[in-house]
């Protein structure tokens, strides 16, 4: 037997349950409901009711957010689609925190397009689900280990560095990919302004800018699933009229560890972009990716001198991270004595996985395994 949704609306407006009503297998209740006390009489009368789709400008006397908690004080089990006027990345970490992952932003969809993103089941609402697909390839106990993860108590910026082709923009990925299956909220700074790979990789088409003055960082992130977001389009948001410098990236840093509990940075190798210095600056970690080949690691060697004769990084903010590794790679006790002086977290094989993974990275895959161990491994010491 299929269980009927009972939905009520409260978005202001009556063309969305109007529509609501055409659908088969839900029950819309009575017409949209405009003021914010209404929702809260209706719901307190009919514990029935299992969805709400409601709009922040609801008329009423509560800030949205102490309206939310009073919802959620009545039913705790409710499930809330939410209608924002404009992205605003504090509001949606704080929806998103509470259980509210169904949040759209107005004039994003048509109206049909919402209806069907509506109905459909939201796969990741319990994230135990999730949990429960990764026990049979991840130490579950480990990940769940509080103390492998009270390093994120503060927001954590981590930059991902090499050389040209070391896998930095899919390795910054697969780390984001990672992250979220621990329910560490991430956002992905892409600062790689030649390749902008990440955009590839996430089929990200455009970002939101406006107009030449209005940079609001929400307009450069892309929402890309729950605890996931990418932050693109630095190109645009740091042009030729707007340098980047020291204090805008210290800025744009501060700005967003507010809002997240994992900053990761793709970087580019190019070292006559200058303000990649300025970026490894304003970061806690720097995971350096090495092929462990000997032309690789010739290189390795003069870019990790370029950063630490010249642009001062402290070595202690370096980690190492093989990548790409084959039966053909040199062997791991001359690794460690080449790179004595920094730690080394680990390393990662090479796979016809990669390319998988590359044209689809929220495809389920063992990899992510070694990715969370990586997290646990970093030492956060300046």
């Amino acid at each position: 037997m299929i269980k009927i949704k009972k939905i009520i609306t409260a978005l202001g407006v009556n063309s969305l349950n109007s529509k609501l009503k055409e659908q088969g297998n839900i029950e819309v209740i009575g017409n949209d409901i405009p003021y914010q006390d209404g929702v809260l009489d209706i719901l307190k009368g009919n514990s029935e009711i299992n969805s709400l789709i409601i709009h922040e400008n609801l008329v009423g006397e509560y800030e949205i957010k102490d309206f939310i908690n009073k919802i959620l004080e009545i039913n705790n089990n409710l499930e809330i689609v939410f209608f924002m006027e404009e992205n605003n990345l504090r509001l949606r970490n704080f929806l998103e925190k509470k259980g509210i992952f169904k949040i759209f932003v107005d004039g994003e969809f048509g109206i049909n397009e919402i209806i069907q993103k509506i109905l459909e089941k939201n796969n990741n609402l319990d994230l135990n689900i999730e949990v429960e697909k990764l026990k049979n390839i991840i130490d579950i106990q480990k990940i769940n280990n509080k103390k492998d993860y009270n390093k994120f108590e503060n927001s954590k910026v981590i930059a991902i560095s090499g050389c040209y082709g070391s896998g930095k923009s899919l390795t910054t990925s697969l780390l984001g990919e990672a992250a979220k299956k621990i329910k560490l909220k991430t956002i992905i700074i892409d600062f790689d302004i030649i390749n902008n790979s990440i955009n590839t990789i996430f089929k990200i088409k455009r970002y939101n800018y406006y107009e030449e003055n209005d940079k609001k960082i929400e307009n450069f992130i892309t929402h890309i699933s729950n605890n996931l977001d990418i932050f693109g389009g630095i190109d645009l948001l740091f042009n030729e009229k707007n340098k980047i410098n020291y204090e805008k990236v210290e800025e744009l840093i501060s700005e967003l560890k507010d809002i997240y509990d994992l900053i990761l940075i793709d970087t580019s190798s190019e070292t006559v972009l200058k303000f990649i210095k300025i970026v490894l600056a304003n970061v806690d970690k720097i995971i350096f990716l090495v092929e462990p080949n000997l032309l690789e690691i010739k290189k390795a060697e003069n870019l990790l001198e370029i950063y630490i004769e010249d642009w001062e990084v402290y070595p202690n903010k370096i980690e190492i991270l093989f990548n790409k590794v084959n039966n053909n790679s040199i062997d791991e006790e001359i690794l460690k004595e080449i790179f004595g002086k920094f730690k080394i977290i680990g390393k990662i094989g090479a796979s016809n996985k990669f390319t998988n993974i590359a044209n689809n990275i929220k495809e389920e895959n063992l990899l992510l395994n070694k990715y969370m161990k990586i997290l646990t491994k970093l030492e956060w010491r300046r």
